[in-house]
């Protein structure tokens, strides 16, 4: 009796019951989340630095799309709230966006309009996002066939050049929407502000379009001040301090984005990587094994400069990174912190 108890015991632990924590992440976005798949980067590291944790991701993307355009005209919304949403409510949503494609004009004309000039814009074509509304009706076709009711940890709401130096407006304002939503289904929220328009093609001496840097990390702080997310992805800090360079060697040989595509490059993604896992885990990437980036567009077998998809960072590159990486999220929360005792929430 004794002897088959303990053989059972063996069995049991030989082939035991798995004790990883499932961790549900949501990352909406566009191209700058689709490419080098960051979704995917980001699986891979918070499983490396936490092999007890098993992370999936979904992707909800609009090639070249804002969060204005995501909760206005494609409902994203829906896959946040997929958990408890209701057959109706997709079918309603799906039979609005059909009215939209049958218009040449958008509707909230004045929340469009408003939109635009807010991010210097105008004569922006409505027509031109109606192939990225029969996307979302599709989008939204699958999930009423197949709804998961995935309830997620966290939701990534991604900038994209819709950052504006007025308060409420742009990402600011349609992120914060999402939030909400998301914060209603209990769902933690990260901030991925990607910084496009700092992104450095050839190597620099000294930071690059500094105004924008600052202005995207000063929404991002208001954000965190008023929203208390579980992180803020802070890109444009991140490539300033690279690109201030060292007291001994100023600007940064460095790049973050390619020559023949307005995309970030393989090392801006691998500085993504590591900046989320600094930013949820508030830990140090420096342990990480982690250390090539692929890239997921190519042209006759190339990334789009002509290199090899597949970029490897050597030791010292890598702890660069993950370094700087490290030290501006821990600037940008301390920030956060002095935001917060200095203003009262504003949302």
């Amino acid at each position: 009796m004794v002897f088959r108890i303990a053989v059972v015991l063996f069995a049991i632990a030989a082939t035991g019951p798995s004790f990883a924590e499932e961790l549900n992440i949501l990352f909406l976005g566009n191209s700058f989340t689709a490419r080098h798949d960051i979704a995917g980067l980001v699986e891979q590291v918070l499983e490396e630095g936490d092999p007890t944790t098993d992370v999936k991701v979904q992707r909800i993307i609009y090639g070249g799309q804002n969060m204005f355009k995501h909760s206005t005209y494609y409902f994203s919304q829906s896959f946040i709230e997929q958990s408890t949403i209701t057959e109706d409510t997709i079918t309603q949503r799906i039979s609005t966006m059909k009215e939209f494609l049958k218009s040449d004009v958008a509707p909230n004309a004045k929340e469009w309009e408003q939109h635009w000039l807010a991010l210097g814009k105008t004569n922006v074509s409505f027509p031109d996002i109606h192939k990225h509304i029969t996307k979302a009706i599709k989008n939204h076709e699958a999930l009423l066939r197949n709804n998961p009711k995935t309830k997620w940890d966290y939701v990534v709401l991604q900038s994209w050049r819709d950052v504006s130096e007025l308060p409420n407006q742009g990402y600011e304002r349609y992120a914060t929407k999402l939030a909400r939503i998301a914060k209603q289904q209990n769902a933690e929220l990260i901030f991925y502000m990607t910084s496009p328009e700092t992104q450095n093609q050839d190597p620099v001496t000294e930071p690059f379009n500094v105004a924008a840097a600052d202005r995207d990390t000063e929404v991002g702080l208001r954000m965190a001040s008023a929203l208390q997310p579980k992180a803020v992805i802070p890109v444009p800090l991140a490539i300033k301090n690279i690109q201030t360079g060292e007291a001994n060697k100023p600007g940064t040989d460095f790049v973050f984005r390619y020559h023949n595509d307005g995309h970030p490059n393989q090392t801006c993604a691998f500085l993504v990587a590591n900046l989320f896992y600094a930013a949820m885990t508030g830990q140090n990437p420096k342990g990480l094994t982690f250390n090539s980036v692929t890239e997921t567009k190519l042209k006759k077998g190339k990334d789009p400069d002509g290199g090899e998809p597949t970029v490897v960072f050597n030791n010292a590159e890598k702890a660069y990174l993950g370094r700087m990486a490290y030290e501006s999220v821990l600037e940008f929360n301390r920030g956060s912190e002095n935001q917060k005792r200095r203003k009262p929430n504003s949302y």
